[in-house]
């Protein structure tokens, strides 16, 4: 509330400044009149800058019903871990359907070895028993296997990977480190719209 009646005093000693500035109401008879500059608005007239940024989608937004622009560019997320904790740092992901995304993948972690992997909905532990199987030359995931959508390889701490691949259909996917043992703690849903 308070910063509205700011802008209005504001204002207003603007116009009473105006007003004492240009003197009497009496007319120079010397001076000639110079017109105002076309499309112009006088100072106290001008309406002021919103100080807050406006809520409403632009204009110029695309609808929500279109497809995304071929040349728009790859969806870019970047994840890391919490800490030494088997956990990611976003529990959550998303990315619109189709689009190519690109998933940075930093292991801050100092002890502790990860992937990332996005699976298919109701699959990352078996995809992950799968993983073990397949062992830590396949980078724990499992080789050739339908479920995994993108992932990286095994990186240790301190060391960023990227997985690279088109978003699948709309719906929920998961997202799990396939390390041994990760995947009880290490997951979150990757949402595609």
């Amino acid at each position: 509330m308070r910063k509205p009646l700011l802008i209005l005093i504001a204002i207003l000693s603007a116009v009473m400044l105006l007003a004492v500035a240009c003197g009497s109401d009496e007319a120079d008879p010397n001076a000639t009149a110079t017109p105002a500059p076309p499309n112009t608005v006088a100072p106290a007239e001008r309406t002021p800058e919103p100080t807050v940024a406006p809520t409403a989608v632009p204009a110029t937004t695309a609808p929500a019903t279109s497809a995304p622009a071929a040349t728009a560019g790859p969806v870019q997320i970047d994840i890391d871990v919490n800490g030494d904790a088997l956990q990611f740092n976003i529990n959550s992901l998303s990315a619109p359907a189709g689009a190519e995304v690109v998933v940075t993948f930093n292991n801050s972690s100092s002890v502790n070895t990860h992937n990332w992997a996005l699976v298919q909905a109701g699959t990352k532990d078996a995809v992950a028993a799968d993983g073990t199987a397949a062992g830590p030359a396949n980078n724990w995931l499992p080789v050739n296997d339908s479920r995994v959508i993108g992932s990286t390889v095994l990186i240790g701490p301190g060391e960023s990977a990227q997985a690279t691949f088109t978003a699948p259909s709309a719906g929920t996917y998961q997202f799990v480190c396939t390390f041994p043992g990760h995947n009880f703690t290490m997951f979150g849903d990757f949402i595609v719209n």
